[in-house]
């Protein structure tokens, strides 16, 4: 019994983990992946200084953009990728009241791929909802009971060690490759040096993705928290009612 109210709890956790990383991109997506701090924090703008002239694509004039162009155009990629890569292939910079591509088609491809992910992650977020609010349901009306408080620390304990320990054995840039690997298809251009893009230039990868992972994992966190003593305070108060 015991083992089956543990397996109940950690599909529930995982469920409401699930949910939380989706709002959390919401919020994320509504403030940008907030690039505009993370430009200043990771000196994008002299990473383009440095790398905008060495493009191989003739497009060495990047470098005379400013601030608000990259901001701007982050921002068409961000609403292309979650609007199922609509457009991507006619994000464009200015320069000298002319408009130039801003992405070769192997990058379109790339973000096209990324775009299907995020569809895919979609779909599943909203199939999630069915276990989550069922479980929530069962454990406010008290159908199901929560674990002891000392199996919760102990699981949580395990599981920031697990994480902890990945990203120092093997560090964020190698577990973020791997992903790619796994997840994009073998065919299609993942990796790009910053002389040949301009994409991986002002969005400085790998660095920029690990801070917008910082900031989906800030916020995902908080939401969890807020589920998960909201349903505590109402399992608590059906409780004492039913009393």
């Amino acid at each position: 019994m015991k083992n089956l109210v543990t397996s109940f709890w950690l599909i529930f956790c995982i469920s409401v983990l699930l949910f939380s990383f989706g709002l959390s991109w919401q919020v994320n997506k509504s403030v940008n992946f907030t690039y505009p701090m993370w430009y200043q924090v990771l000196n994008i703008d002299a990473h383009i200084s440095k790398y905008a002239p060495q493009n191989k694509y003739n497009k060495q004039d990047f470098v005379n953009t400013n601030k608000s162009q990259h901001i701007d155009l982050f921002e068409q990629v961000v609403v292309s990728i979650n609007n199922q890569g609509e457009n991507l292939d006619n994000i464009s910079y200015q320069i000298k009241n002319k408009s130039k591509p801003l992405f070769t088609q192997s990058e379109v491809i790339h973000l096209q791929d990324v775009s299907n992910l995020v569809d895919t992650l979609r779909l599943v977020w909203l199939v999630n909802l069915l276990p989550l609010i069922l479980l929530s349901l069962l454990y406010i009306q008290k159908r199901l009971y929560m674990p002891s408080t000392k199996l919760k620390v102990k699981t949580l304990i395990v599981s920031v060690l697990v994480i902890i320990s990945s990203f120092a054995i093997f560090g964020f840039k190698k577990i973020f490759y791997y992903l790619h690997t796994a997840v994009f298809p073998d065919d299609h251009q993942w990796f790009f040096y910053y002389q040949e893009s301009l994409m991986s230039t002002f969005m400085k990868a790998p660095d920029l993705f690990a801070a917008i992972g910082v900031n989906l994992l800030i916020v995902a966190v908080i939401i969890f928290s807020c589920c998960y003593y909201f349903i505590n305070i109402q399992s608590i108060k059906n409780s004492t009612l039913n009393q």
